[in-house]
């Protein structure tokens, strides 16, 4: 019997394959019998030529791009300067952006400050010490844990160098950005020659352009100090009210099934602006974030050393991550553990 259902269910197939065909060619005006599932009756026409996919994506969004993250706290950043003027913004704000930031924040604080107070009362499966018997789960737990807390915190420092773009105004501005093209000048391409002539640099072409986006409206004071004082610094003191407390409920944990529970417990706290960004933001505050193209330094702006800590920073940035995580884990563990 499947020998001969086999042909027939291909036949079926193919014949319905035949008939969308037929209708696709009569919707777009073609003679069906000019059509023939012959491949000699289709080729391919090449659109451009071929391209390095991280190259296009420098010459289009440019390089050392700083990019905003999403979560409720940017969102009221973006939703701010998206209107014409101060007075819009404030009464956006208070209807869409000052609600949900304010109920992250009072979510976050509290959850903190009980689970704080747990961890120091011994409540539930929590101990007075801590689980000695499995070094290595409560290591990984704990690294874990505060890997990611550290990079919710250089969130916070990307949300700060994308402010940092913006230069100062006397007026609330519409948020504005500009496109352009960073292409090499008749002295750097002679610089160039010249260096190739004595065995020296790489070959430079008048196609070697970069793609840079930078911010053409500005951020007055008043605005600049209300976003770090409401949104960037709480954001970062919960953050490390949440490090703090929740490594002492990964250390103290009674057993391991708790020492995993734990963990995801904390972590669920640390991302609840990411939370409450999906559930309490509309659509239309969302997009605004996740539609803003990624803002570009050019060469050694801000000086040969903020340039160097960039080219390093990128280069060994696997190993400052863990470094970093060491670093914070051990006073943390001889805190809670001794």
């Amino acid at each position: 019997n499947a020998l001969l259902l086999e042909p027939w269910s291909s036949c079926c197939l193919s014949r319905c394959v035949w008939l969308l065909a037929m209708s696709l060619a009569r919707s777009k005006g073609l003679s069906p019998d000019k059509l023939s599932c012959d491949p000699a009756y289709f080729e391919l026409e090449k659109v451009g030529g071929a391209f390095n996919p991280m190259a296009e994506s420098q010459r289009e969004n440019g390089i050392q791009q700083r990019v905003l993250p999403e979560n409720v706290y940017t969102a009221a950043i973006v939703a701010w300067l998206n209107n014409e003027s101060a007075s819009e913004a404030a009464i956006g704000a208070a209807f869409f952006t000052a609600p949900p930031v304010a109920l992250t924040i009072f979510l976050q604080v509290t959850l903190t400050y009980y689970l704080q107070v747990g961890v120091k009362d011994y409540d539930g499966d929590l101990e007075a010490v801590c689980l000695t018997d499995h070094r290595m789960l409560l290591y990984t737990g704990l690294s874990a844990f505060v890997g990611l807390s550290l990079g919710n915190l250089y969130t916070i420092l990307e949300a700060h160098n994308w402010l940092q773009m913006f230069g100062s105004c006397e007026r609330h501005e519409e948020l504005m950005l500009q496109k352009y093209l960073l292409k090499p000048t008749p002295q750097a391409m002679d610089g160039v020659a010249r260096s190739m002539e004595g065995g020296l640099g790489e070959a430079m072409g008048t196609d070697d352009v970069r793609g840079v986006c930078r911010p053409q409206s500005g951020i007055t004071p008043c605005a600049r100090a209300s976003f770090y004082a409401f949104l960037l610094l709480p954001w970062a003191a919960v953050t490390v009210g949440v490090l703090f407390a929740g490594s002492g409920s990964v250390l103290r944990s009674g057993n391991r099934f708790d020492l995993v529970l734990n963990c995801v417990a904390a972590i669920f706290v640390l991302e609840l602006g990411e939370v409450t960004y999906a559930l309490l933001l509309p659509r239309t505050i969302k997009n605004s974030t996740a539609g803003l193209p990624p803002l570009n330094r050019v060469g050694s702006e801000g000086g040969a050393v903020a340039s160097a800590l960039r080219k390093y920073g990128t280069l060994f940035f696997f190993w400052i991550v863990i470094a970093a995580t060491a670093v914070v884990d051990v006073p943390l563990y001889y805190f809670w553990c001794d």
